[in-house]
């Protein structure tokens, strides 16, 4: 695949993913507030100059932007003061605005308010849900059984006693049943000593591991930073096929566990347990979109057959996307949803809102720690390619 045709794979690989996971989330807030009986006034799908829009018959305009990396909803009386309610402030809007307050967001009852917020993410893990579980229904799902195959040399696996054949039945008391979920259990434990135990030849066995964090180069040239120990699996990959029920269980438990391991890895990188290696910013998920769109039409033997696997492996990866995205809205930060429950959270108890200087410096706060994990994430991304090019 030439550059040129390698490049726009990638740009329209990253703007489908990004438009999906974020419209997604958008219309999480969109429906929770329109059901609250709040005034949606835009919806915009990216962000920049307007390309075209149209006004609803709710009076909502419903705009398309230059730049599709994101989106946004603004209810009735998103703007200024009241992006930041204070209560006096809070008292004047609503005489001015009159009848129209009850439209308003910023009037609601608490619960509503916190349900609107909430609703964004909650979409996104819809979305991965509905993905997961549509992917296990139709094509099925394939995995590779808990058995290892080979051993890294000099790893910390071989040093632990690891043996070929050795099937893996817990790791620290989890039960594993496919050959990924050890990854899933090992990824954020760096330094941490696992108990793990095994069935050789008819018994099992305890091994104590710990991972370490190991520089693999990958396909495409690039290095990355991972906690492993250094086994692989054994074995021809094996397809599980699943019925209505079934796939639903498969979709909630898979978005149940990426989100169990992201909040782990995030937990023990703010608490210092692990580094930051592993953060990715945009650039790096346009560069993984790139080579997971790449790797899907190089393995078609026909346009046809290429174009499948290009939309059923960018459908998978908006899955785990959508659920990152809903995660990190959680995150306890001010200018993030998680940010704003904890406000709210804050409202219910004290029975008014946190103060305008308050919120003012929370939101400062929070925009600079936004900042902060976006620099440490775009160095990771940055190293990472010139990774490739060195």
């Amino acid at each position: 695949m030439d550059i040129l045709s390698s490049g726009l794979l990638t740009v329209f690989s990253f703007v489908f993913l990004i438009s999906l996971v974020v419209v997604i989330h958008e219309l999480g807030h969109y429906w929770a507030g329109r059901m609250c009986g709040v005034h949606v006034e835009a919806f915009s799908m990216g962000f920049g100059p307007t390309l075209f829009s149209w006004r609803d018959k709710h009076g909502t305009v419903w705009r398309v932007a230059a730049f599709p990396l994101g989106g946004y909803v603004k209810f009735l009386g998103d703007a200024g003061a009241a992006s930041e309610p204070d209560e006096a402030k809070l008292s004047e809007m609503r005489e001015q605005m009159g009848s129209d307050a009850e439209k308003c967001y910023h009037f609601k009852p608490i619960w509503q308010r916190a349900y609107i917020t909430a609703a964004g993410p909650i979409a996104n893990f819809i979305l991965a849900i509905t993905i997961f579980a549509a992917l296990a229904l139709t094509i099925g799902v394939n995995y590779l059984e808990p058995v290892v195959g080979r051993i890294v040399e000099d790893s910390v696996g071989e040093e632990a006693g690891f043996q070929v054949d050795d099937r893996i039945l817990t790791i620290n008391g989890t039960e594993i049943e496919r050959f990924r979920e050890i990854t899933s259990q090992v990824v954020w434990r760096p330094n941490e000593e696992l108990s793990v135990i095994v069935e050789r030849d008819g018994e099992t066995l305890p091994i104590l591991v710990a991972p370490v964090m190991t520089t693999v180069t990958d396909r495409f040239g690039g290095e990355r930073s991972i906690s492993q120990i250094g086994l692989g699996p054994k074995g021809p990959t094996l397809r599980e096929r699943y019925d209505f029920f079934s796939a639903i269980k498969h979709g909630v438990d898979q978005t149940w566990s990426t989100i169990y391991v992201t909040g782990r890895y995030v937990g023990n990188v703010v608490t210092g347990r692990a580094p930051t290696s592993m953060l990715n910013g945009p650039l790096g998920i346009m560069t993984f979109a790139g080579q997971t769109a790449q790797v899907s039409v190089e393995a078609g033997e026909t346009v046809g057959e290429s174009t499948f696997l290009l939309f059923l492996n960018l459908i998978n990866l908006a899955a785990f996307l959508s659920v990152g995205l809903g995660l990190v809205n959680l995150l306890p930060i001010p200018i993030l949803d998680g940010g704003h429950l904890v406000y709210y959270a804050y409202e219910a108890v004290a029975r008014r809102p946190l103060s305008m200087k308050a919120q003012t410096i929370g939101f400062q706060v929070g925009l600079a720690l936004v900042l902060g994990m976006m620099l440490v994430a775009t160095w990771n991304d940055i190293n990472y390619k010139l990774g490739q090019i060195f």
